[in-house]
């Protein structure tokens, strides 16, 4: 009995030194977090091989010794060092990630991760079911490339305007203006001017000689898709489909479908649902769902008259919208010769 008791205490005691051993050397212990909020802005969309500068911010401790890390598997280089970095755009159009991971050898790791879609509007296979004409023209202001098409007395673009002196590309997402366009307010758009005529609307946004289109532009253009005269107050019944186009984003169709508006742009005139804005670009709304388009005429010294094209609607009719806060995409026109 003397023997057993007398072994106890020892195998308590070495029970209680391996514990306090196992707890001193946990790391979990000593773990230091980084304070802050680390984060970076990444577009939601490129343009396929466009450079993109990227920043990270929002650490606060430490101030000094972390290493940036950037993953970005698909761009120039799968991965850089820095804080501040440039790096280039995947070539392929598609869905990419850009991860950013913060290190430290007293602190544990940091890491922020967010998505992209890089597109390609030069690429067939990216953006597909817009139609070319042998026409065009080179805006002398950006270098930007028109084609454009004669309906009746005029010709006209047939593709939205995309000038960046002026307006906003949707959500504010510059890349999405090389496909969609730009939005603008009547009061860009016309210059705040409201004209009447054929061919004689206010150049506003557009390259010289070129203007936005009148209430009598807007009825030649209609009556030459309908086959017959059409007011410009009228639903243009049909005519919708016959001017959008079943245009591809990224292998996906860019207007919702519907089988009472099919879109099959037997006019060229290549109708995309670039949506809108209100309040002044603050807010977006309405991508592949709408498209609308400016006339320079007014429907009272508050609002002008815009055009505009539903996904589930075979009409093309008009409406109004506050000259300063409604955000619309503009096609130019000018008097054949």
């Amino acid at each position: 009995m003397k023997k057993y008791f007398g072994l106890l205490p020892l195998t308590i005691l070495l029970a209680l030194t391996v514990f306090t051993s196992c707890k001193k050397d946990d790391p979990a212990d000593d773990t230091q977090y980084m304070e802050g909020s680390m984060a970076f802005t990444l577009p939601k969309y490129l343009i396929a091989k466009s450079q993109i500068e990227l920043e990270v911010t929002g650490i606060t401790t430490p101030t000094t010794g972390i290493t940036y890390r950037w993953t970005t598997t698909g761009f120039g280089v799968d991965s850089i060092f820095g804080q501040k970095v440039t790096v280039t755009a995947p070539a392929a159009w598609g869905d990419y990630s850009v991860i950013v991971t913060a290190k430290h050898p007293d602190y544990s790791s940091a890491v922020q991760t967010k998505a992209t879609t890089v597109i390609d509007p030069r690429s067939s296979s990216g953006f597909s079911g817009v139609v070319k004409t042998n026409d065009s023209i080179v805006d002398p202001r950006d270098g930007s490339v028109y084609y454009f098409k004669r309906y009746d007395k005029l010709n006209w673009f047939v593709s939205n305007l995309k000038w960046r002196g002026a307006g906003r590309p949707y959500d504010n997402e510059s890349a999405l203006a090389e496909v969609y366009g730009i939005l603008y307010s009547w009061n860009e758009a016309t210059g705040g001017v409201a004209k009447s005529g054929l061919g004689n609307g206010p150049q506003g946004v557009c390259p010289q000689g070129w203007s936005v289109p009148t209430r009598e532009d807007w009825e030649n253009f209609g009556s030459a898709l309908n086959g017959s005269a059409i007011s410009f107050d009228g639903n243009w019944r049909g005519v919708g489909p016959k001017a959008a186009t079943a245009a591809m984003l990224n292998g996906k169709g860019m207007w919702k479908y519907s089988p009472d508006n099919l879109k099959v742009n037997t006019s060229g005139w290549n109708a995309l649902p670039a949506g809108s804005s209100t309040n002044n670009f603050n807010y977006f709304t309405n991508i592949n769902m709408f498209g609308f388009w400016w006339s320079s005429s007014q429907k009272d010294s508050n609002n002008g008259e815009y055009r505009f094209i539903h996904f589930d609607s075979p009409d093309f009719p008009y409406n109004f919208a506050d000259k300063a806060f409604f955000g619309a995409s503009v096609r130019c026109v000018k008097l054949a010769q």
